[in-house]
């Protein structure tokens, strides 16, 4: 154990047994000792993060320190914030916390605190906006734009989703730019159109490291000599191309309820890793412009970046920097060898009382709905609760479809009802309950079972199909047997699961699915290669993210040393 921990653990302990009702536990205070360490630690979910963060923020904070705390969602900040308030109180230190409806006062009070919960994006975009101010007014002061974080101590919490999946996206702040002509207009809905009529591999490929698009020259062959709008006359050819490879792009990688919404006419993002809306974020490079026609709405101006940064250069500016999270061991490698954080391993408190249950491989989605809707039947009648996760908004509702069709009582859990999130998850140990859900039921959701269903076996959790990542699956199944409650779990898997195209490509997927789909009763051995074939997809899509992120890694680097040489800044003069 780290020693200077000895000087706050008595109050700490005492102030948590009588504020919060928790006992402190020796595997929080070793928890909170390898975040002193400048470890990423791997906690499993359930076994009291949120505290063990608390004692390493308290430690830091009484020698003096500002600390930041992350975590992954606006909503955790907030409860979090809210549910530590006493403890910190206790001995005699202020807390704060900054979300993306937080007015400027409230943000000036909450980084004056000693602790301050907030999201990564929150806090970056916070430290540009103040990096702006600063230079469009430098004879100024202004308390508001002052108050941003002062890189001291940071605790990254869900530090795999923070340090390796939101690594992928850079942090921009953009302006508005003149209104888009009409010639551009024109030009996305003909590419819109056209983009239908291309055939991948025949007119365009797919670059698997950036998933950039390109034309084949069979590709731009039939572009050039396709009719188009008088609107395009003046375009060069290069333009042109430009709008027909981001139409592509759109169709190729951007699905409806997945990665999107259409609320009120506008293009609403939503995180793959979280299953949250991402709150006024667009796409960049047209590809925005490109949705927008392809869903037949108003086309808007491209905004102009006005101030960047990337996660890594962020966090990696704080004097000390550590993190948590339930799924670390996947990524230790990378957390290693980009941010110099090893990880360390602390063991449940009690034994995990969790029964895994064998996957089972079906022949296409409807009979892998049909088993899954036989599976919720069978548990709830013995009195346990379910939660099912699904990959999509969209395989959430279908999946809902089948089970109002067998009258079995469900709630949903998507981005369509974030303003329900509290209620669902609160209600989803009770006896009965079948909650389905994308991943916003994955990290940070602590389902407390009611009395009944934890006597008749647990949450068991259903895995309705593989995430791009295998540790996301493992974030979902930890929602059961949490704190040595029991539980079960069980992973189900057809050919036609996203990941397979994903990995293997359009012409693997379609193969597969003709194999196995012909079939009425699937071999062991059949099933035991599709399971095979799922974890090694897994481990590709893997790669193919980690060089993505490399590449940005590698791309920003050489944008920095070029705005360098220009004498400009690396954050405020980005070059669109």
């Amino acid at each position: 154990m780290n020693r200077s921990l000895l000087t706050v653990l008595d109050s700490v302990r005492q102030s948590a047994q009588n504020r919060l009702g928790v006992r402190l536990r020796e595997t929080q205070v070793n928890a909170a000792s390898a975040l002193l360490d400048s470890c990423i630690v791997e906690m499993d979910t359930g076994e009291g993060k949120t505290l063990s963060i608390a004692l390493a923020a308290i430690q830091f904070a009484s020698q003096g320190h500002h600390v930041d705390i992350v975590t992954a969602n606006d909503y955790l900040a907030d409860r979090d914030a809210n549910w530590m308030m006493r403890v910190y109180q206790d001995v005699g230190l202020a807390v704060g916390c900054v979300t993306a409806t937080s007015p400027e006062n409230e943000k000036t009070s909450a980084y004056a605190a000693s602790i301050t919960y907030g999201t990564i994006r929150q806090f970056g975009f916070d430290h540009l906006q103040q990096r702006l101010f600063a230079k469009h007014h430098p004879n100024e002061s202004n308390q508001s734009k002052s108050a941003a974080t002062p890189f001291d101590v940071l605790i990254v919490d869900e530090a795999d989703n923070v340090l390796i999946d939101e690594a992928r996206t850079p942090l921009l702040i953009t302006a508005a730019t003149k209104s888009i002509d009409p010639s551009e207009q024109a030009a996305y809905r003909w590419s819109a159109a056209f983009a239908l009529e291309l055939l991948p591999t025949i007119d365009y490929v797919r670059d698997p490291l950036t998933d950039q698009i390109a034309l084949t020259d069979a590709g731009y062959s039939r572009t050039i000599h396709h009719g188009m709008p008088a609107e395009l006359n003046s375009m060069t050819t290069t333009e042109i191309v430009f709008f027909v490879e981001r139409a592509i792009q759109t169709n190729e990688q951007l699905h409806r309820d997945r990665h999107y919404l259409v609320v009120q006419d506008q293009i609403v993002l939503i995180d793959e890793y979280t299953g949250r809306i991402q709150t006024n974020r667009t796409l960049g490079r047209g590809l925005h412009q490109a949705l927008q026609a392809r869903e037949s709405l108003p086309i808007t101006e491209s905004p102009k970046t006005i101030a960047r940064i990337t996660v890594q250069d962020f966090v990696t500016r704080f004097r000390h920097l550590s993190g948590i999270t339930g799924t670390a061991r996947e990524d230790r490698r990378e957390l290693q060898r980009v941010y110099d954080l090893p990880v360390y391993r602390v063991e449940p408190f009690r034994p995990n009382q969790r029964v895994e249950l064998a996957p089972q491989v079906c022949i296409n989605q409807k009979s892998k709905f049909d088993a899954i809707c036989d599976e919720i039947a069978s548990v709830i009648a013995k009195g346990r609760a379910v939660l099912v996760g699904t990959r999509t908004i969209e395989k959430s509702e279908r999946l809902s479809d089948f089970l109002k069709k067998r009258n079995i009582d469900h709630v949903i859990l998507n981005a369509r009802h974030t303003d329900r999130e509290a209620d669902l998850i609160a209600t989803a140990g009770n006896q009965g309950r079948v909650t389905v859900a994308t991943n916003m039921a994955g990290r940070g959701t602590d389902i407390r079972l009611a009395e009944s269903v934890h006597q008749s076996g647990g949450l068991h959790v259903i895995v309705s199909e593989p995430h791009a990542a295998a540790r996301i699956d493992r974030q979902l199944i930890g929602r059961s047997a949490r704190q040595g409650d029991p539980g079960s779990a069980r992973r189900y898997y057809s050919p036609d699961d996203e990941i397979i195209e994903q990995a293997y490509g359009f012409e693997v997927a379609a193969n597969l699915r003709q194999r196995i789909g012909g079939q009425t009763e699937l071999s062991w051995t059949v099933q035991a290669r599709t399971q095979w074939q799922i974890t090694r997809a897994q481990a590709i899509v893997a790669k193919q993210h980690r060089k993505a992120r490399e590449e940005l890694t590698r791309q920003d680097q050489t944008l920095t040393n070029n705005l360098v040489r220009l004498g400009l800044d690396p954050n405020l003069d980005p070059l669109d």
